[in-house]
């Protein structure tokens, strides 16, 4: 059977606050959703009327109007917009290609059921081996002093429209591991996103 073209791994690891491991999983992603495809067609046919689900700077669900311009967003350069890149939620209903939010994410803070977004961290693609790669990895950690449950996670570039100061994490990949995690106060959890292209 061939390699798909197009595939995302996910690694999942959970660590003490002395950095030791108590927890990994690591299994293909299953869930492009239909937020992937969207902004592909926008490239192509946009418009002043165009919309796409985001994820707001302050953990909302709202729609992003893009405009007669768009721009990806270098998340690296807006550490502000702590939800682009990589999310991870407390839901557990199975991922659904026309959902474009994890179904229940845990917000930014430290309080009482939130976890401490960090930085993204993105590799330079791989271009001298086949298949070619991307990682993207972000941790979070518990400072709320009660246990955070992760049950899914996912992977939100940024967007925005060039014309407008707004910014929003536009989800394009969602995955609900194979059972809920437990992070224990000043327990991190590091999640990593590989992409892949086959030839």
């Amino acid at each position: 059977m061939p390699k798909p073209l197009l595939s995302a791994r996910y690694r999942v690891v959970v660590r003490d606050p002395k950095g030791h491991i108590k927890y990994i999983e690591e299994a293909p992603s299953k869930s492009f959703i239909l937020n992937f495809l969207y902004v592909l067609w926008l490239t192509f046919n946009l418009n002043s009327t165009d919309t796409v689900s985001v994820v707001n700077p302050d953990g909302q669900e709202t729609t992003q109007a893009l405009g007669q311009a768009v721009a990806w967003g270098t998340w690296l350069n807006y550490q502000a917009e702590v939800y682009g890149g990589i999310q991870v939620g407390s839901g557990t209903s199975s991922p659904s290609a026309s959902s474009p939010y994890l179904e229940s994410l845990i917000l930014s803070g430290s309080s009482s059921g939130r976890l401490v977004y960090g930085s993204d961290s993105v590799t330079s693609p791989s271009l001298s081996s086949n298949p070619a790669t991307i990682k993207i990895t972000k941790s979070f950690i518990n400072n709320s002093e009660t246990t955070v449950t992760v049950s899914e996670i996912g992977f939100a570039p940024l967007l925005y429209g060039a014309n407008t100061t707004i910014y929003g994490a536009c989800l394009f990949i969602h995955d609900v591991l194979s059972s809920p995690i437990s992070v224990h106060f000043e327990d991190a959890i590091t999640v990593t996103y590989t992409l892949q292209v086959n030839t």
